[in-house]
């Protein structure tokens, strides 16, 4: 890889109102704007659709702030994003998360202190990133047996959709961590 991105991440807000709007808003939301929504801001409808989803899957729902970020961070360890690591790691660690905890989430999820249900939907979001072809009843089984409801996990799925999503896009366009 280069060590150019591949499309340009806006410096400043861009003149575009509704780019402004959405970057104002993650920036309120997020306590600052990330090099991933910057490069998205060359496409002010898709920035916005973009961000959207981001709320709606990572900012509100069942599942707690903790096991989201840690979904997403063993999503992005699973498809070496550099970028993903690095933005997921820090969000934990804004949420209190320890780092020794932090690079346990990352490299050893199944020894993570997450109780027996919050583990259930990692394996879900994990399983639903690396086989979705395989159709995972054991897994889905074992979630349910542990407690949770088919919308947490459909959450966890949403969760883990969205991080190889964005690990994808950032590793393909070079994006360097924030």
């Amino acid at each position: 890889m280069s060590n150019m991105p591949l499309v340009n991440s806006t410096t400043g807000i861009p003149n575009e109102t509704q780019v402004t709007a959405v970057l104002d808003d993650v920036r309120t939301q997020l306590g600052s704007v990330p090099n991933l929504f910057r490069a998205y801001a060359n496409n002010p409808t898709i920035l916005a659709q973009l961000w959207e989803r981001y709320q709606h899957v990572m900012l509100t729902g069942h599942l707690s702030p903790k096991l989201k970020e840690g979904i997403a961070l063993m999503i992005a360890s699973d498809e070496h994003s550099d970028y993903g690591i690095s933005q997921h790691s820090a969000l934990l660690q804004k949420l209190g998360v320890a780092p020794d905890e932090v690079l346990r989430i990352r490299t050893d999820p199944d020894h993570a202190h997450y109780d027996q249900k919050e583990h259930a939907l990692l394996e879900v979001a994990r399983h639903g990133n690396n086989s979705p072809h395989d159709h995972g009843d054991r897994v889905l089984e074992a979630a349910r047996e542990a407690g949770a409801s088919d919308a947490e996990i459909l959450e966890a799925l949403a969760v883990g959709g969205l991080a190889a999503e964005l690990s994808h896009a950032a590793a393909f366009l070079d994006i360097s961590p924030d």
